[in-house]
């Protein structure tokens, strides 16, 4: 594995730590389709990914506990999920092996993919993860170079505007403009989010070289969710909170 800096180390290691928990409380809610965020329509009604997967060559970043990996390898697609924590992956092997589906798993930050060939997956996304990345202009770069032409990336995070308000209300807590990282910390461990505007967003996906073809804030479901102690359902119909990007490699190759 290549070196890490510390937030990144803090972040594996706190998943490492918080794995076996965060499992029991949200594998319900994980499974059997693509969880896009907290009380989200599934993607079985959004179609993000597109509609018939059968087929595809699919690559999960940040696959976590590999539910959503695991969901489109029974729908036909051939999927690889990477991930930093070696205790998530082990819970994805076992899940896979449980579900008697095929899928790799590869342990590695998701800023290198650099086991992974050229212009070898239709389609890549990420629910929910990648404010956890540091590098995230690099890892764009990335996952442009593995997706072929006029291959599609999605990937979601909290709204930028959701997370600069304090948790169970719509006072704002810090500058909008602050990407400084967001730090905490507790008995645990440490986790660090780190906050991009619509405009930083925007800006790392387009200079890797890919086309935002959509930007989606689905009205949430009328259903609490298991990440209610930060993302209740009272705060979420009032902002967005979770945010989803749709991109693609260009089919024509750039000179």
């Amino acid at each position: 594995m290549s070196s890490e800096s510390p937030h990144t180390r803090a972040n594996r290691e706190n998943w490492n730590t918080t794995s076996r928990a965060y499992q029991t409380t949200h594998r319900g809610e994980l499974e059997d389709d693509v969880l896009w965020g907290p009380s989200m329509p599934p993607e079985r009604e959004l179609k993000i990914l597109g509609s018939d997967l059968a087929g595809t060559d699919i690559l999960e970043i940040a696959c976590g506990g590999g539910q959503s990996a695991v969901h489109l390898a029974e729908r036909g697609a051939r999927v690889t999920g990477i991930d930093f924590s070696s205790a998530q992956l082990a819970h994805a092997r076992a899940f896979a092996q449980s579900k008697k589906v095929q899928v790799r798993f590869i342990e590695s930050n998701v800023e290198d993919l650099s086991m992974l060939a050229d212009s070898s997956f239709d389609i890549a996304f990420s629910a929910y993860a990648l404010g956890f990345v540091e590098d995230i202009h690099g890892t764009f770069g990335e996952i442009r170079r593995v997706l072929r032409p006029g291959g599609q990336f999605a990937f979601s995070w909290a709204s930028p505007m959701f997370a600069i308000t304090r948790d169970g209300t719509l006072e704002l807590k810090r500058s909008y403009f602050d990407r400084s990282p967001i730090v905490f910390t507790d008995q645990n461990g440490t986790e660090v989010d780190f906050h991009h505007t619509y405009g930083d967003w925007l800006r790392a996906l387009t200079e890797a070289g890919l086309v935002v073809t959509d930007i989606l804030e689905p009205e949430p479901l009328p259903k609490d969710n298991t990440y209610a102690d930060v993302f209740p359902l009272e705060k979420i119909r009032m902002i967005p909170g979770t945010t989803i990007w749709r991109a693609r490699r260009p089919k024509v190759l750039e000179l």
